[in-house]
């Protein structure tokens, strides 16, 4: 017997497209393998019934099975699981909606030779849309960015936004039948948490992505699809998948890790560091301590001399420096420790000068403070040690004003060489001329250039050090 290809189409009333979706699967060539269409009717009211009727006459590969689900999503996993248990020679379940129309009539057999070639448990490729039955100019592609995790999150985040560019291309999926997931129980977007769910299962399952293969005219014009978006289900779903994707990211073991250590107070080093050197730390406190050099320098791009400074992750002995001649420096320190920092100078009594460490989240000072407000902001052996610190960079680039500049100072790849113990879960690095951020494995990747392009970044390095200049333009 041939093996086959089963696509699954859950219909209810759609008797205006019908015909021109099932005849786009009809007319497919060069298969090797049957092209079967297996729809499920979930009580229709009107004639689709009647046409698929006439047409599974003459078409043996039509198959018709009446359901009685009401919810989109039992249908998809009822055709999925008849598709396993009824064509045991099926290679390959695609789906395709009843208002949707297949792109060419060679789709399915590109799609089969990419089969033949990569051996894929999950295929995934793009759409053209259509809107009040007019084909957009724009094509809705995947990219294999999308095996990132950090591009997938920073993706479904635009789907929130209400970005159509951002949408998932989820209805271009073709799965072997030994991949068994579900979709889930969604009023809405229920086709976007299948592809999530699907891409959060790359470490186990060979998943191709096509960036440039079309598979369909996809309808955004689904009846169901205008009720979700009037009842708020629409935005709903996706604001859930977000956070949902979240959740399951590297970026949440990291921040798990993060605040585990921080609740045990990580404060023995400073406590050994005062008992050995307070004499030398104090100085770091009094108000004529000079301003770091590094900062010291870019200070001549300013033509007035009143500075506002914030320093990220000061620690309980910033080391920014605060008095340089000629220059009025109104500083501000920043640290998610602040409460123990202080309780700690109080402890050994050292002197503050009334300057206070404000406490807050490198990831969060955009709740502290407003966009434009710092001339230089400056992090010395900080931000690798944060859980997001392309969060970190990005919240400081908006407190600068136009013309300002983030300066950082870190060891270099310090995670790798403290093994990624404690807070040390990243490693910054220079790579092609470009400043990279990455966690233990590579599962997460940041080139910083790429992601702050309006931004002017001159990095290199010092001894063990890497040192980074981000110019706000």
């Amino acid at each position: 017997m041939r093996e086959q290809i089963v696509i699954c189409m859950p219909l209810k009333n759609a008797e205006k497209t019908l015909n021109k979706s099932v005849n786009s699967i009809l007319q497919q060539v060069n298969t090797k393998r049957e092209v079967v269409l297996l729809v499920g009717l979930d009580n229709s009211t009107d004639n689709s019934e009647e046409i698929l009727k006439n047409i599974a006459l003459q078409n043996p590969n039509v198959v018709l099975l009446n359901v009685n689900f009401n919810e989109a999503y039992l249908n998809r996993n009822f055709l999925n699981d008849y598709a396993r248990k009824n064509y045991p020679n099926c290679v390959l379940i695609g789906r395709l909606d009843a208002d949707d129309i297949i792109y060419s009539d060679r789709t399915i057999s590109h799609i089969e030779a990419l089969y033949d070639k990569h051996n894929f448990d999950v295929f995934m490729c793009g759409n053209k849309q259509l809107l009040n039955g007019d084909v957009l100019e724009w094509e809705n592609k995947p990219s294999k960015e999308l095996l990132k995790d950090d591009f997938l999150i920073d993706q479904l985040f635009e789907m929130t936004q209400g970005n159509p560019k951002a949408e998932l291309a989820s209805c271009n999926i073709f799965i072997k039948p030994t991949v068994i997931i579900e979709y889930p129980k969604k009023v809405s977007a229920e086709d976007h948490w299948f592809t999530v769910l699907l891409l959060l299962q790359k470490e186990k399952i060979n998943i191709l992505i096509d960036e440039q293969l079309l598979y369909c005219f996809y309808s955004l014009d689904g009846v169901l699809t205008n009720e979700n978006k009037n009842k708020n289900k629409y935005s709903q779903s996706r604001e859930e998948l977000y956070n949902y994707c979240l959740n399951q990211s590297p970026l949440v073991v990291i921040r798990n890790k993060w605040n585990d250590y921080m609740s045990k107070g990580g404060m023995s080093f400073h406590e050994s560091n005062i008992l050995k050197n307070k004499e030398r730390l104090e100085n770091f406190w009094k108000l004529d301590y000079p301003l770091n050099k590094r900062i010291e320098k870019q200070l001549k791009e300013f033509a007035h001399k009143k500075i506002r400074l914030l320093d990220i992750g000061c620690g309980p002995f910033p080391k920014s420096g605060v008095h340089l001649e000629n220059y009025s420096i109104d500083r501000t320190l920043v640290d998610s420790m602040a409460d123990n920092y202080h309780a700690l100078l109080e402890e050994h009594s050292i002197n503050t000068y009334r300057q206070e460490i404000i406490k807050s989240e490198g990831e969060k000072l955009s709740e502290k403070f407003k966009n434009n407000s710092f001339e230089v902001i400056f992090s010395k052996n900080a931000l690798d040690h944060t859980y997001n610190p392309i969060s970190v960079i990005s919240n400081a680039i908006d407190l600068l004003v136009p013309g300002g500049f983030l300066i950082m100072e870190h060891y270099i790849k310090e995670g790798e060489y403290t093994n990624y113990f404690g807070l040390h879960q990243w490693d910054f690095f220079i790579k092609n001329g470009n400043f990279y951020i990455s966690n233990k494995g590579g599962q997460i990747i940041h080139d910083v250039n790429a992601f702050f392009k309006s931004t002017q970044i001159e990095s290199f390095y010092e001894g063990k050090k890497i040192i980074n200049i981000i110019k706000k333009k």
